[in-house]
């Protein structure tokens, strides 16, 4: 009985959060902008031009927080970081949008920023972790919507480019610097990382460093879950943010199609479950301008209408990559708190569900887990056993059963963790 008491305290609890409304974000690569070379000029790629196909990007899509990777330093950094600013942000009236100041301690000729909704959030530190390459960029930001104190962080990166064994050590060598960094840290709690990965699969090591480091509760998830070999493959045509150019008609440009899967944004547990206030919103992540209709072709053949046409236009001519967004739910914690658990043990659950709940656990422990379901009102229906080092995906099928919230519990010496289901 006693746990069947804490089982529906904690439904009740769930829902108890109010909303608070919702907050986009964008990633982009931005192409060179600002950064002036023998192949990308003030003929080919002029800020000035960019910024406003910038300008007509962001109108559209009405971000929160623009997350940017290659900008230059044409003149200086602090110049472009304010260039976009006056000329892409703050405009026709608009004064909402602050930056966060420029960094380049890693030496490099191309930069990340960040732009944010001061209306929403307060830049309260900007850390830098140092690499061979470029710096990667983390950003705590706090939720001026939510009376609790709540914190969004944001991590940009942009990963050596290059399909050799050489350019995936430097990838790998630069997570592992970041991944260092918040184990140090302690926690990855509403962390998002995003930008430029230039990862062609998901084995290579960078990318397994995000999605399964050796501690398991600073694991990053992709909020679509389309992982595999994206690189010219057409299964994951709807995905592929780069090239939007099959023709070498502009040298800044890199060409040959859309055919890879470089830009990203993944997310931590608490943000994938909302145990932390925050929450992904499903079906809300997109490759903007990507209609799955554009594998080794270009964003306006055949003809896009996904958008409308001057956007469209602005995608093209804005850079070879095309930015990704996903919204995330302030203050409506939609799951449940893990209760007295470790941070060597986590259950990755897929919800909602049709009615097959799909889990896989991600653990460093050799420990017998329970495996229980209960319905709204606290009644068991399904319970089982597992060992937490057993990384297979496991199914239930509780398609028997109506539709609305059921709850999934793990426990275990030391583990606790509980989830609210929806069945649709």
């Amino acid at each position: 009985m006693k746990i069947k008491i804490l089982i529906i305290g904690l439904t009740l609890i769930s829902f108890s959060v109010f909303s608070q409304g919702r907050i986009k974000v964008m990633s982009y690569n931005l192409l060179n902008f600002g950064n002036y070379t023998s192949y990308c000029t003030t003929a080919n790629n002029p800020h000035e031009n960019k910024a406003g196909y910038l300008a007509t990007i962001v109108n559209n899509q009405q971000p929160d927080i623009i997350a940017v990777c290659e900008m230059g330093k044409h003149i200086s950094a602090n110049y472009m970081t304010n260039y976009i600013l006056g000329n892409s942000l703050n405009i026709n009236g608009e004064t909402k949008w602050l930056a966060a100041a420029p960094t380049d301690q890693s030496g490099s000729y191309l930069i990340n920023g960040l732009y944010y909704d001061s209306n929403k959030f307060q830049l309260m530190s900007q850390p830098v972790v140092v690499t061979d390459v470029r710096d990667i960029n983390i950003y705590k930001l706090k939720c001026l919507q939510m009376e609790e104190e709540t914190f969004f962080y944001v991590v940009i990166l942009h990963l050596k480019a290059g399909s050799s064994n050489s350019d995936a050590s430097d990838r790998a060598a630069m997570i592992t610097k970041l991944m260092n960094y918040l184990s140090a840290f302690g926690n990855n709690k509403n962390f998002i990382v995003v930008g430029d990965f230039n990862v062609y699969k998901d084995t290579e090591p960078a990318f397994q460093n995000l999605i399964n480091p050796s501690n398991p509760s600073l694991a990053f998830y992709d909020p679509i879950n389309k992982l595999g070999e994206w690189n010219n493959n057409y299964e994951f045509k709807d995905y592929h943010t780069q090239s939007t150019s099959i023709d070498y008609d502009n040298s800044c440009f890199s060409y040959g199609g859309m055919d890879d899967r470089f830009d990203w944004i993944l997310i931590s547990s608490s943000l994938k479950d909302g145990t932390d206030n925050i929450k992904y919103v499903d079906e809300t992540y997109w490759a903007v301008g990507q209609d799955g209709n554009r594998f080794n072709s270009t964003l306006i053949i055949p003809t896009n209408t996904s958008l409308p046409a001057d956007v469209i236009n602005a995608l093209y001519n804005m850079s070879d990559h095309l930015p990704v967004v996903a919204e995330f739910q302030i203050g409506d914690n939609s799951s449940i708190s893990s209760m007295s658990s470790t941070p060597d043990f986590y259950a990755n659950v897929v919800n909602p569900t049709d009615g097959m709940i799909r889990y896989q656990l991600k653990s460093n422990l050799q420990k017998n887990i329970e495996v229980n379901i209960y319905s709204g009102v606290g009644q068991k229906i399904y319970t089982t056993n597992i060992n937490s080092k057993n990384a297979d995906t496991q199914a239930i099928d509780i398609s028997e059963f109506a539709n609305g919230i059921y709850i999934m519990s793990f426990k275990g010496e030391g583990i606790f963790q509980s989830y609210k289901i929806v069945k649709k």
